[in-house]
């Protein structure tokens, strides 16, 4: 095929807090398989992206105040993008942003739908209660060729509002980065938990570790920015591949503001493929959607806390064998179904477009990889061996 010119837009560079290493991630596997240019933009001074300094403490307040005052006024949006002149024309245009609020930013890529021939956006957080709020964010919706979110609980509602077509679509993480493929470091961390977590669960397992003497890994800070996204997706990826087990809470435990009671919302976060990837146990809770019993349907992808969560670990602990299995086929699906290249090439099937060839040649290169990872058969006390690492 002729070459496809893309252009990726994300707010991985004017905001630095944890949940944009997404989109970052994304175009790091994009960048490898397809001609893309990255549109992240420099923001204005915030709290997201800045030292709390007086200069920013007054820049953050204006921006809220602004944001608040034109929200509430007109219904539009104060974005924190610095303005960016496109000076060619894209084939594709993929926006890929984190909130719903954040969906006008697009319009700082001055002439992104004219310089597109096709343009999608996908939403990474859409909860219904919210929805009449952004009104003005459906509207732009609409302008795209197609709509991915990664809510599915949402994909009826946002239909009624939205006239582009809109579709499911999960998360996924860039697993030849995450996965254990060519050397297989010693499981040295007990535990390891990132962001968010179930108050209870995490107060039994820390009392189960300092009982055990284990290594409970978990984040101790709030207000986080990165100052390196490759840095900060390599040290997850290594303390994940180091890691006996990965904790992970559907995000309706975690009991965010817009549980208002009105709507029982369900998402499947990009941590259950993070810990996949990586060979860890993954324990926590299960998200209540469709999406997740689709993309971890094999046995143990996600074992229960249950009512006690230091007793479900003890007992993984004193079943080595059952750990191992589940270590193996968690990275063996992974690298066959949870790839961005995976994720890219559902995009391009929605949108009737072709793979590249270095797409399809990172999607075999997975299949392979997963192939090796296949427990050798035996016949009659002899072993297959298997050959070389891809």
């Amino acid at each position: 095929m002729a070459t496809r010119r893309c252009l990726f837009v994300s707010c991985h560079g004017a905001d630095l807090r944890p949940w944009n290493g997404v989109p970052f991630e994304f175009f790091s596997v994009l960048s490898q398989i397809e001609d893309v240019t990255l549109a992240a933009p420099q923001g204005r001074a915030s709290l997201c992206n800045a030292e709390p300094d007086d200069e920013t403490l007054y820049a953050e307040v204006k921006l809220r105040l602004q944001r608040r005052i034109r929200r509430k006024v007109a219904g539009s949006h104060t974005p924190i993008l610095r303005p960016t002149r496109l000076h060619q024309d894209y084939d594709l245009t993929v926006y890929i942003c984190q909130f719903l609020e954040d969906v006008q930013e697009i319009n700082q890529i001055e002439g992104w739908r004219e310089r597109s021939g096709v343009a999608v956006i996908f939403l990474l957080e859409s909860w219904t209660s919210t929805f009449d709020t952004y009104k003005a964010e459906m509207a732009v919706l609409s302008r795209f060729d197609h709509v991915f979110i990664l809510n599915g609980s949402a994909l009826e509602p946002m239909r009624r509002r939205v006239s582009a077509p809109i579709s499911q679509l999960s998360t996924a993480c860039d697993t030849l980065l995450a996965a254990p493929i060519h050397r297989q470091p010693d499981r040295s961390i007990d535990m390891v938990c990132f962001g968010r977590w179930n108050d209870s669960d995490h107060k039994d397992l820390v009392r189960y570790a300092r009982r055990e003497g284990l290594f409970y890994y978990h984040d101790i800070w709030v207000g986080l920015r990165a100052i390196d996204w490759a840095a900060v997706r390599r040290r997850n990826a290594e303390l994940i591949q180091r890691a006996q087990f990965y904790l992970v809470w559907a995000p309706n435990a975690w009991h965010q503001k817009w549980r208002d009671g009105t709507g029982q919302d369900h998402a499947l976060s990009t941590r259950y493929f993070e810990g996949a990837a990586g060979g860890a146990v993954v324990i926590g809770s299960r998200p209540a959607c469709p999406e997740f019993d689709a993309a971890f349907d094999w046995p143990d992808a996600l074992v229960p806390l249950g009512d006690d969560p230091g007793a479900t670990v003890q007992a993984l602990r004193d079943d080595p064998m059952r750990m191992d299995r589940i270590r193996r086929d968690n990275i063996l699906h992974a690298l066959r179904r949870h790839d961005w290249a995976h994720r890219w090439a559902a995009m391009l099937t929605v949108l009737g477009l072709p793979l590249t060839e270095a797409h399809r040649t990172r999607l075999a290169r997975l299949a392979l990889l997963a192939a090796q990872m296949e427990p050798a058969p035996v016949w009659g006390g002899l072993h297959v061996v298997k050959g070389e690492s891809a």
